[in-house]
C-alpha cells in the first residue's frame, strides 16, 4: 500500500466544464451576436419595403393627377376649336379645303369671331333663315354689312306698278330688318352658354386633383401606420413592414414611425388659370343693313392646369424600430442593456411630371403674365408655338372634320353648326382635337387609350391597359366607359366615386350642365377624354408632326423637353437620409436651384444618417 499519493481522476472533467462554459458562453454570445445582426438586416428591410410601398403609393396618385390634369387641357382644347372652329367657319375668309391644309403654316385673315347666324339658322326668337343667308359673310363689318334696301318715295301714287314695287321693297326691307334683329344677340348667348360649360367642366376637375393632393397630404397627416388605419397608404406601410419582420422583430411591440416632412407638405400643387376672352358678332338692331359688330367678353377665368412646386419634392420617410427577443440572453438584461435596433429607409417617384408650368405654353392667355397680352383662346400644338389652332392649316384641317349640309358648305343651323358631343358627325372632330399634339408628349404624363383601337395605335396591344392609372376611368371615343379589370387593391378615393363604375373609380367626365337656350349643347359626355392618336384620320396619320401631333412613339416615349430622358408616368427609386437632410437641392419654381423646403422630421438622428 502506497502512501502520500493523491487521486487525481475527475481533474480533466473540472477543466472540461470550465472551458465548457466559457465556450457556451462564447457560443451563446456569437449566436446572439449573430441574430442580432440578422435581425438589424431584417429591419433594414423592412423599413425599405415600406418606403418603396408609400412612394409607389404616392407615384400612382401623381399618375392621376398627371391623367386628370391632361383633362384639363382637353377642356382647353375643345373650348378653343368650338369657338374658332365650329362657330367662326361660317365667317368671310375662313381657310376652307385641301389648298390650306397642304399649303404651310400662314397665319389666317379671317376674323376670329363666333358667329353662328349662317344657311338656314333659326334664331332663338323663332325666325328661320333661308339656306341661301349667310349673315356671317355678308354682314362682315369689312363689307358694310348688307346693302340697305332703299324704297323710293311714289311720286305718281296713280301708277299701280310703283306702288305694287313699293309695298314689295317695304316687305323684303321689313323681314331682312327683321330676321337682323332676331338674331342680334343670339352669338353673344352663346359664348356665354360655353363659358359657363367649359367654367363648370374645368371645375370639376380641379376638384379632382386638389381630392388627390389632399390624400397625399392632409388625410395622411391624420393617420399613422397600424393595423386599424383607415387610410390605406398607411395601411399598406404596417402591413409591408408587419410582413417583412422576422418573428424575433415582431414579438414585441415593433414601431412604425413616418418622418413626415415640414409642414406635412408631401405635394404641393400651383393652380393657374386663363384670362380668356371670347369674341363674337352682335349685329345691328338700329336702322336698315345688317351690320356684324365685334364684341367680346368680360375676362374669363377658366382653369388651365396645375403645376407641381418644385421646393417641395414628393418621398416617402419611414423609422422602424424593434427590440428583438434573443436566444440565449435573458429578456430583462436585453430591456435593461440593449438599445432599440432602428431602421431608416426613404424613396420617392421620379421620371414623370403631372403637366407643365405655367410659362411653358405662351398661346394660353396667362393673367399676369409677361409678354402675354393677347386674350384669345388658343393652345399650343408644339413647344414655341406662335400660332396654334389659328394656323390657316389647323383651322382648314379642323374644319374638315366638321359636319357639312347639304350645299357642301357650313350650316349655322342647330342640327350641324350647333353639334352635340354625342354625335357621330362631329365626334371626328372632337377626337382629333383630344388627340396628344407634340406639345401634350413633351410636357404631360401622356397615357395610351386602352380601348377597341389600340392595336391600332400603339405598338403593344396590352400596352394601354398596363399602364392605365388604376381606378381612373378610361373611355373610348363613342361615348362608353370601357370595362377594364379593377385593380387587386381595394377603392381608396371614395369622395371620387364615380356614377359609371362604383366606388373608388374616378370619374372621366363631369356631370351634365349648362340648359337655357343651348339645351345640353357643348356639355361633357364620357368620351370626352378617350386619349386617342390620329392614325385614323388619313389626313393626318401618314406624317402626324406636319399637323403638329404626336405620333405613336412619342406618345410612347413620353419626351421630355430640353432632349432630357423621358418616361411615361411615375417610377420609384430609394433615396438617402443623408440628401434629404443635406446637400439635395430641387429646381426653383422661380429659376435656379433652391434647398428643399420639406425635409422630413420627427428624429433627432436625422442630420447624422449617412447613406
Amino acid at each position: 500500500m502506497r502512501f502520500g499519493v493523491k487521486n487525481e481522476r475527475g481533474q480533466v472533467a473540472i477543466l472540461f466544464a470550465l472551458v465548457f462554459t466559457f465556450m457556451f458562453i462564447l457560443f451563446a454570445f456569437v449566436v446572439d451576436f449573430a441574430h442580432l445582426i440578422n435581425n438589424k438586416i431584417n429591419l433594414q428591410i423592412a423599413a425599405d419595403t415600406a418606403a418603396y410601398t408609400g412612394a409607389a403609393w404616392q407615384a400612382r396618385t401623381l399618375n392621376q393627377i398627371g391623367q386628370v390634369n391632361y383633362h384639363l387641357r382637353q377642356d382647353l382644347k375643345e373650348l378653343a376649336m368650338r369657338v374658332n372652329v365650329t362657330h367662326a367657319r361660317h365667317n368671310r375668309e375662313f381657310p376652307r379645303g385641301n389648298g390650306f391644309i397642304r399649303g404651310g403654316n400662314q397665319q389666317s385673315s379671317h376674323q376670329p369671331f363666333v358667329c353662328q347666324q349662317a344657311h338656314g339658322y333659326r334664331s332663338l326668337s323663332g325666325v328661320s333663315y333661308q339656306k341661301i343667308t349667310n349673315l356671317c359673310a355678308n354682314a362682315d363689318p369689312r363689307t358694310g354689312g348688307l346693302p340697305p334696301i332703299v324704297v323710293p318715295p311714289v311720286i305718281a301714287s296713280f301708277d299701280p306698278f310703283q306702288v305694287a314695287l313699293n309695298q314689295q321693297l317695304t316687305r323684303i326691307r321689313d323681314i331682312a330688318d327683321t330676321q337682323c334683329r332676331a338674331a342680334a344677340f343670339d352669338n353673344r348667348a352663346l359664348v356665354n352658354h360655353l363659358s359657363q360649360v367649359y367654367i363648370q367642366r374645368a371645375q370639376f376637375h380641379a376638384d379632382q386633383v386638389r381630392k388627390l393632393e389632399s390624400f397625399l397630404n392632409e388625410d395622411m397627416a391624420s393617420e399613422t401606420p397600424s393595423e386599424n388605419t383607415s387610410h390605406p397608404l398607411m395601411k399598406s406601410v404596417y402591413e409591408t413592414v408587419r410582413r417583412n419582420l422576422s418573428l424575433s422583430n415582431r414579438q414585441d411591440n415593433f414601431r412604425i414611425e413616418v418622418l413626415r416632412p415640414n409642414g406635412n407638405r408631401y405635394l404641393e400643387l400651383r393652380e393657374y388659370s386663363t384670362g380668356t376672352k371670347l369674341f363674337y358678332y352682335d349685329f345691328s338692331t338700329a336702322g336698315s343693313g345688317c351690320v356684324a359688330i365685334p364684341k367680346r367678353t368680360d375676362t374669363i377665368p377658366i382653369i388651365a392646369g396645375f403645376e407641381k412646386q418644385q421646393e417641395i419634392m414628393t418621398y416617402f420617410a419611414v423609422k422602424v424600430s424593434a427590440k428583438p427577443r434573443l436566444l440565449f440572453m435573458p429578456a430583462k438584461w436585453v430591456e435593461s442593456t440593449f438599445p432599440n435596433l432602428e431602421a431608416f429607409a426613404a424613396a420617392k417617384p421620379f421620371g414623370g411630371r403631372v403637366g407643365p408650368k405655367s410659362n411653358t405654353d405662351f398661346l394660353l392667355p396667362i393673367p399676369g403674365r409677361p409678354n402675354n397680352d393677347n386674350p384669345m383662346i388658343n393652345f399650343s400644338f408644339v413647344p414655341n408655338d406662335n400660332l396654334g389652332i389659328l394656323n390657316a392649316k389647323l383651322l382648314a384641317l379642323f374644319d374638315r372634320f366638321h359636319p357639312f349640309n347639304d350645299q357642301g358648305r357650313p350650316d349655322g343651323n342647330q342640327n350641324t353648326g350647333w353639334p352635340e358631343p354625342d354625335r357621330a358627325d362631329i365626334r371626328a372632330a372632337l377626337q382629333l382635337v383630344r388627340a396628344p399634339t407634340i406639345f401634350d408628349s413633351m410636357f404631360f404624363t401622356v397615357f395610351p387609350d386602352p380601348g377597341g383601337n389600340i392595336n391600332n395605335d400603339y405598338e403593344e396591344p396590352n400596352f394601354a391597359l398596363a399602364l392605365f392609372p388604376d381606378f381612373l376611368e378610361a373611355s373610348a371615343p363613342d361615348n362608353t366607359v370601357i370595362t377594364t379589370q379593377p385593380p387587386r387593391t381595394n377603392p381608396y378615393f371614395r369622395n371620387l366615386s364615380s356614377q359609371n363604375r362604383g366606388p373608388g373609380w374616378i370619374q372621366v367626365n363631369a356631370p351634365p350642365g349648362g340648359g337655357g337656350d343651348y339645351g345640353n349643347y357643348a356639355n361633357e359626355q364620357i368620351g370626352s377624354h378617350s386619349t386617342t392618336g390620329v392614325s385614323q384620320f388619313d389626313l393626318v396619320k401618314d406624317n402626324p408632326n406636319e399637323f403638329g401631333f404626336a405620333s405613336r412613339e412619342q406618345i410612347h416615349s413620353g419626351w421630355t423637353p430640353n432632349g432630357q430622358p423621358g418616361r411615361i408616368g411615375y417610377s420609384v427609386k430609394f433615396i438617402s437620409f443623408d440628401g434629404l437632410m443635406r446637400f439635395l437641392e430641387v429646381q426653383s419654381t422661380a429659376g435656379g436651384t433652391v434647398p428643399l423646403a420639406n425635409k422630413p422630421t420627427g428624429d433627432p438622428n436625422l442630420n447624422k444618417i449617412l447613406h
